[in-house]
């Protein structure tokens, strides 16, 4: 036999191993229980790996979302590069489901943030109240809301402080404990029991700034004011949700409130903020139409001053365009 067809079948045999070899290597098995493997991929594929991506592509954005809860379910909200990544990553969070997707196919989620902030995840479905949320801009985390419990405190510090890379904003609240000092000379020995217990349910009635501002972000969980099409008219929907606002109020008189209108970055800055105002103003004349003196309200128009989420290319960002309120003393 020559040493030409020697070296051909060792050639041959080399092949025909590694073929063997890539068929049947189990890659579900090599990266079982691995959290940091989750596949985040769209329907043009985007190549990643242990977090990194495989091919990193040029004017790629980080996704931008909120994890909210209402009604004790967890909400995923934000821009992705597809519907399949969305799914993904509530497959991943063990999320109930999502909400307002928007779709921009030059986005990206981070793999590396998505197994860092699984723990503060399992805390908010777990040990917040609801109203309650996670939000990433991009660059910051925020992580606010009320604790059903006080003895959660501990345990959420010690999850925040895993997180690296990122910048991390909490406004993180303690529940709110109002008790009745039965030993305070107000509350004499020879009161009943039913004044006793009027007393302490007048007590409980007293909310603090931080709990009327949870109850009316809870308002908008799953809505936002929108307003009519080129028009500072808010929508009938969004009406109803001001006169919720409004009986919040009515019910906590001792709390101002400051409605701060907001747009995205397209456009003329000043028109932009303009727009923002007259809308502002609009939702004040609602919430007087409804009872609340006018000296409690505040209107103010920041335009594209104060985004909380990143515009597209385009200037445009759904997030950017909103109404805040904000309780004040």
């Amino acid at each position: 036999m020559s040493i030409f067809m020697k070296i051909f079948i060792l050639l041959i045999l080399f092949v025909s191993l590694n073929i063997v070899s890539i068929y049947t290597f189990s890659y579900e098995d090599y990266f079982t229980n691995k959290k940091e493997d989750i596949e985040l991929k769209d329907k043009k594929g985007i190549f990643q790996f242990f977090g990194e991506d495989f091919f990193k592509k040029v004017g790629y954005k980080p996704s931008e979302f909120i994890i909210s809860k209402n009604n004790n379910l967890l909400l995923l909200s934000g821009t992705f590069s597809s519907n399949e990544v969305a799914k993904q990553v509530i497959d991943f969070l063990k999320i109930n489901n999502t909400q307002n997707i928007n779709i921009l196919e030059n986005s990206e989620v981070s793999k590396d943030l998505l197994v860092q902030i699984l723990e503060i995840t399992e805390h908010l479905k777990d040990n917040f109240e609801n109203g309650s949320k996670i939000s990433f801009d991009g660059n910051k985390l925020i992580i606010e809301g009320e604790l059903k419990e006080n003895k959660y405190k501990e345990l959420i510090k010690t999850a925040i402080s895993k997180i690296d890379k990122y910048e991390i904003q909490a406004n993180i609240y303690e529940k709110q404990v109002n008790k009745i000092d039965l030993n305070n000379e107000n509350v004499t020995k020879t009161e009943d029991t039913n004044k006793i217990e009027e007393n302490i349910e007048q007590n409980e009635k007293i909310l603090s700034k931080d709990n009327v501002q949870s109850i009316i972000n809870n308002i908008f969980i799953t809505d936002k004011i929108s307003f009519e099409r080129r028009s500072v008219e808010p929508t009938e929907k969004s009406k109803i949700l001001i006169e919720e606002v409004s009986n919040i109020l009515k019910q906590n008189s001792n709390f101002n409130i400051e409605i701060g209108g907001h747009t995205d970055s397209r456009g003329n800055k000043e028109l932009n903020k303009k727009i923002s105002q007259d809308r502002a103003n609009r939702v004040k004349e609602i919430l007087e139409s409804f009872g609340i003196d006018k000296n409690r309200i505040k209107a103010v128009g920041y335009g594209n001053e104060r985004p909380i989420a990143q515009d597209d290319e385009n200037g445009l960002s759904e997030i950017n365009r909103r109404v805040e309120f904000i309780i004040g003393d």
